[in-house]
């Protein structure tokens, strides 16, 4: 998991074909803004010898392009999404947001087509799980607005050969396996989305949003009005009991976990 305190943005002048061509870099870093400026300048080099040799760019692990609200530790960090709501990146946990399940085509003679759409997610999780055990064995199970959230205890590694075929196998949303595999993470939504309180939505379009002033004063109504409204609601657990680690009990803190409020 690759993530930067520091964001710049700048435009750069590079030579293509004999051809001057302007480009803007964003470009980050741990150490201070004139830092991120250095990796900016040899970020635009690095482009201007690519497409001069023709060489593909390699599939490395990709950093958090968003603005970091908290480093809790090496392993758990809180990020600014592209809406303004607030997000857990974790390599501690698998957490895995579930808005379907994997349909098999017996289901349609099973009690399980009768069930609610949730509690059907939940119902093929826990029969996967008996299939797929490589996934893990204890998991705190919640349910979200639209569908249900799984954090499960034993860390699986996005990096692995086989992630994508396990991933599928539980439904997973294609997007979230690659976003996952690229920035080597599990990400989870620990706020509420602006829409679903009806209030003013904000566009962040790169980290440096979060610096602005417009920034600043929607922030102030959104977690105003995030007050009322809950991201998850725990549902049951399954195995070991690990509610009390740290990074859990963060987690359902600030989603309101067992508080009754609206899901949003």
């Amino acid at each position: 998991m690759k993530y930067f305190k520091f964001w710049i943005k700048e435009a750069y002048k590079i030579k293509i074909n004999g051809a001057t061509k302007h480009i803007n870099i964003l470009a980050g870093s741990n150490i201070s803004k004139e830092d991120a400026r250095d990796h900016a300048k040899k970020q635009a080099l690095t482009i201007e010898q690519r497409i001069s040799s023709n060489k593909r760019k390699k599939d490395y692990e990709v950093p958090i392009k968003e603005h970091v609200e908290e480093i809790i530790d090496d392993n758990n960090i809180i990020t600014i999404c592209r809406y303004g709501a607030k997000i857990l990146n974790t390599t501690d946990y698998t957490i895995l947001d579930l808005d379907d399940y994997a349909f098999d085509f017996f289901d349609i003679f099973k009690a399980v087509r009768k069930m609610p759409k949730k509690d059907r997610i939940v119902f093929k999780f826990l029969e996967r799980l008996k299939k797929y055990p490589e996934i893990g064995n204890d998991f705190r199970i919640y349910e979200t607005a639209k569908g249900i959230r799984v954090i499960g205890k034993n860390y699986v590694n996005p990096a692995i050969k086989s992630y994508q075929s396990l991933m599928r196998k539980f439904a997973v949303d294609w997007y979230y396996i690659i976003m996952s595999k690229k920035q080597n993470c599990y990400r989870a939504r620990i706020t509420p989305k602006p829409y679903r309180m009806r209030i003013k939505t904000i566009k962040i379009r790169s980290p440096l949003d979060c610096e602005t002033k417009e920034y600043c004063d929607w922030v102030k109504n959104y977690e105003l009005s995030a007050q009322k409204y809950c991201v998850v609601k725990h549902i049951k657990s399954i195995g070991r009991d690990f509610s009390s680690e740290p990074i859990i009990r963060l987690h359902d803190s600030i989603c309101k976990a067992s508080q009754v409020y609206k899901l949003a």
